[in-house]
C-alpha cells in the first residue's frame, strides 16, 4: 500500500452515582441480556502473568448507546479506578501478590450499567506494592463497599488474543514501489526516547513522495475475523509526513489475503482505508486525520479496529487517536487478493510516506505495538 500516487447524581459524577446503585441494588442479569461489549487485552483470562501488571481494555458501550464512563476493580474491592477515557482501560504498573486474581471491568451509559466482563489470571512473584499509573492520568474513586458476586455471576469475559509486542521483532523493510520518487529506510531497535527506553526507531530518506514500508510476520492464524491495531507512535517533524500508513494482512484458509489497510492521510485529511478492486485502494473515510497536525516530539496513541467476513470483506469498525473515539461510517468492501503467502500468516506493516516533491527525511518511533485477534 503506498499514497494516493498509487492505488492508495448532583454533585455526585453520574458514572460513580451510577456504580454505588448499582452495587448496593443486588441486580442479577441473565446471561441472555450479556454482550461482548468490553474487550479485554490485558491480563488475557487463564494466563499466568508478573507483577506489575499492565491493565488494558477496550468498551463499546451497549445496547446501541455510546459509553458515559469505563472502570475496573480488582478482585472484592469497593474501588472503581475509572477509565482513561469512557471507552478505555490503559494503566501500567499495577501491583498485586502472588496468586489467583480477577478484575472485573464495568461500562456505562446513559441508561445505566452494561454487562461486566471479568478476566482471572494468575500472578507469579507478585508485589503488593500498588500501582495504577495511567496513560493519560486516570482517576481512583472509592464506592464503600465490595463488589457483590453477582459481578460473577452475571461477568462475561471477552479476552482477546494479544500478540506480543512486536517493537523487539525482527523487522524488514522496502520501499514501496507503488509510490513515486525514491526512499531508503533503516530500523534499530531498542531505541531511547522520551518516556521510553525500548522503542523502535524508523528512519528513512527519500525524493520525490517515496515512501518505506517495514513488516513483520507475528503469527500464524487463518480463522480470527476480528483485529485491533494498537501502537503508541512518535514523530520527530510531522511536516515531512504525507502518511502515516498502518495496516495488517491475514492469509485465510483459501489462501486469498485479507488487507486490512488503514492510514492517516495528508491528502484527504482523513483516515482513509483499503478496498480491492483490480488492486488495492484507498477510499477516504469521514473520520478527519491529518498527520502534519500531529504534535511533533510527542507520544501518540492508536487504536484501529476492523473486522472481516469469511470471504474476504473487510468492515472498518473505529479509531482511537489519543483517546478521542470515532466509528467508520458505512467502510465496507472488498479486500482480498491472491499473493500466494502461506495459509495463516498473519503480518504487520507500518509504512512512512514523504511529503515533499525534492528530498527530505523522516524519524518516527513506536512503542508498544500489539495487534489482539478473536
Amino acid at each position: 500500500m503506498a499514497n494516493r500516487y498509487c492505488s492508495y447524581l448532583g454533585q455526585t459524577p453520574r458514572w460513580l452515582a451510577l456504580s454505588v446503585l448499582t452495587i448496593f441494588s443486588g441486580l442479577i442479569f441473565s446471561q441472555s441480556a450479556l454482550a461482548s461489549n468490553i474487550t479485554i487485552a490485558s491480563p488475557v483470562s487463564g494466563t499466568t502473568v508478573s507483577s506489575p501488571l499492565w491493565v488494558r481494555a477496550h468498551n463499546v458501550g451497549c445496547d446501541g448507546l455510546a459509553p458515559s464512563a469505563f472502570s475496573y476493580s480488582i478482585d472484592n474491592s469497593g474501588t472503581l479506578t475509572r477509565g482513561v477515557t469512557d471507552f478505555d482501560v490503559d494503566i501500567t504498573n499495577v501491583g498485586l501478590g502472588s496468586g489467583t486474581h480477577s478484575i472485573h471491568f464495568i461500562s456505562w451509559t446513559s441508561n445505566g450499567i452494561c454487562p461486566v466482563a471479568t478476566t482471572t489470571f494468575t500472578v507469579a512473584g507478585g508485589s503488593n506494592s500498588s500501582g495504577g499509573a495511567s496513560s493519560f492520568g486516570g482517576t481512583t474513586a472509592s464506592v464503600g463497599a465490595s463488589i457483590p458476586a453477582w459481578i460473577a455471576r452475571s461477568s462475561t469475559t471477552a479476552s482477546a488474543i494479544g500478540s506480543a509486542d512486536l517493537d523487539g521483532e525482527q523487522w524488514a523493510s522496502e520501499r514501496d514501489s507503488a509510490t513515486p520518487g525514491s526512499a531508503r529506510g533503516s530500523t534499530v531497535y531498542p531505541a531511547t526516547t522520551p518516556l521510553y527506553d525500548d522503542a523502535r526507531k524508523f528512519y528513512m530518506t527519500y525524493s520525490s513522495h517515496g515512501g518505506e514500508r517495514w513488516h513483520v510476520s507475528f503469527a500464524k492464524d487463518g480463522s480470527a475475523t476480528h483485529f485491533v491495531y494498537d501502537t503508541y507512535i512518535y514523530i520527530v517533524d510531522p511536516s515531512q509526513l504525507a502518511n502515516i500508513e498502518l495496516d495488517m494482512n491475514q492469509v485465510m484458509s483459501n489462501g486469498a489475503t485479507v488487507i486490512y489497510g488503514t492510514q492517516c492521510s495528508s491528502y484527504s485529511k482523513t483516515w482513509e482505508y483499503t478496498v480491492v478492486s483490480g488492486g488495492s485502494h484507498w477510499k477516504p473515510s469521514t473520520i478527519p486525520c491529518n498527520p502534519k497536525n500531529w504534535a511533533a516530539n510527542t507520544w501518540h496513541h492508536v487504536q484501529i479496529a476492523s473486522h472481516r467476513n469469511s470471504t474476504g470483506v473487510v468492515t472498518y469498525d473505529w479509531v482511537n487517536l489519543d483517546g478521542s473515539h470515532h466509528v467508520f461510517d458505512s467502510a465496507t468492501g472488498y479486500s482480498a487478493e491472491h499473493l500466494g503467502w502461506a495459509h495463516g500468516d498473519l503480518l504487520v506493516n507500518f509504512q512512512l510516506d514523504g511529503a515533499n516533491r525534492g528530498s527530505g527525511s523522516i524519524t518516527a518511533f513506536i512503542h508498544k505495538m500489539t495487534i489482539f485477534r478473536w
